[in-house]
């Protein structure tokens, strides 16, 4: 009979996701060796043993830091930014969102074959951006927490004390804030700086890779059809957080900023309304230098994913019928325009551009008609049931 110091526990999933020393310095076997050091005959069918099938791997996402992985995560939770997005790249949808209010899920229902089973995600508060229970996430259980350890320092009120507990008995924070700066610093990351990261903490090179070409195909096609450019390109005042025509007060957004919200506008080629350092998240403008720039077109951030057509409208209409805004070019002229903004990852991403594209330029691009489920197959700019092919792994 085996003493107990002979007897070695074997780690669970968990023990393993979290990683450290136990696997590599415990020496997982997983055969048993004689007394002769011959092996078992499941190791010599050549049967890869336990150790030598699971190879650990680091990842490094700023500003979270570095982890080790000794499997690959199978769940991750999120809180709003453009993680689920990129996940949902790879067809692996999470098992818990901050809130499904203004979760946009309209974009996976309109590739063919993509499933998001939404009665199968937990929520972590009651509102997208509101104070998260610890013990949610213990209850949760995620593999990874794919958020930025900034942004659920600021929406849940919680201590580093906080964080580091539940990455020790939870699941690594491994998310980075890319929509715009933050406390005065840049995003680490590029949308696709983001999206290889995440292929990295999932084993999904090959799947990133094949988004690589197929982005890279339609940024180069909708760019070489954009009709004007330089000084001749018109001049958007792009807005975060909605417009009110009403508050007398706007989030104005510099498009040129490194920022992953605005970056529809920038492949586009559009002229910036607001350049300067003056225009940053979080410090509104008023009616009066909005006059000042006067727009060719008034740009909504987000609005294509939160809100339709209908609403949309009554915006414009309310702006049209303001003593002040009625003023503006863009307004007088109708030329309001709207993207995909917070949640962009690269399938949002997708959309966001061919509506803007339709919207700016509708000879070259064809006609907008106000929802991406009614663009016709002849005039998509790209192909749907490809991006559905890379989601759910069909190379």
């Amino acid at each position: 009979m085996a003493s107990e110091a002979d007897v070695h526990e074997v780690p669970t999933r968990r023990e393993t996701i979290k990683g450290g020393g136990t696997i590599l310095g415990g020496g997982l076997l997983a055969g048993c060796t004689g007394e002769n050091g011959d092996s078992t005959p499941a190791d010599r069918t050549g049967t890869p043993t336990e150790t030598e099938s699971r190879t650990p791997y680091e990842v490094t996402i700023e500003p979270a830091g570095s982890h080790t992985f000794e499997d690959v995560p199978e769940t991750y939770a999120s809180i709003p930014g453009a993680w689920m997005d990129i996940a949902m790249g790879f067809g692996i949808q999470p098992t818990a969102v901050a809130a499904f209010d203004r979760l946009p899920l309209k974009y996976y229902d309109a590739l063919p074959g993509v499933k998001f089973d939404a009665d199968a995600v937990r929520t972590l508060g009651e509102s997208a951006e509101s104070q998260y229970d610890k013990e949610v996430f213990y209850d949760v259980d995620a593999d990874v927490h794919l958020m930025d350890p900034r942004m659920l320092k600021k929406y849940s009120g919680w201590e580093d004390e906080d964080l580091a507990e539940i990455e020790s008995k939870v699941g690594p924070i491994m998310g980075s804030l890319i929509r715009f700066p933050f406390d005065g610093r840049e995003p680490y990351y590029t949308l696709y700086e983001a999206f290889e990261k995440t292929a990295q903490l999932f084993q999904r090179q090959a799947q990133y890779e094949a988004w690589v070409d197929l982005k890279e195909a339609f940024y180069t096609d909708v760019e070489s059809r954009v009709p004007v450019s330089g000084e001749e390109a018109p001049t958007v005042a792009a807005f975060n957080f909605g417009f009110d025509p009403e508050s007398g007060k706007f989030f104005a957004a510099n498009l040129n900023a490194k920022r992953n919200d605005t970056r529809s506008f920038r492949t586009l080629g559009v002229n910036n309304a607001f350049e300067g350092e003056e225009y940053v998240p979080f410090k509104p403008i008023g009616y009066e230098q909005l006059l000042e720039v006067d727009p060719d077109y008034i740009g909504m951030i987000g609005y294509l994913s939160y809100i339709d057509d209908e609403q949309f409208q009554g915006i414009v209409e309310t702006a049209q019928n303001h003593e002040t805004l009625s003023q503006l070019s863009a307004v007088e002229n109708g030329n309001f325009v709207r993207t995909g903004g917070q949640y962009m990852g690269p399938i949002i991403d997708l959309f966001s551009t061919e509506a803007l594209a339709k919207q700016l330029y509708p000879e070259e691009f064809g006609e907008w008609l106000g929802s991406i489920d009614e663009v016709p197959a002849d005039e998509q700019l790209f192909d749907r049931q490809r991006v559905a092919d890379i989601v759910n792994g069909n190379l």
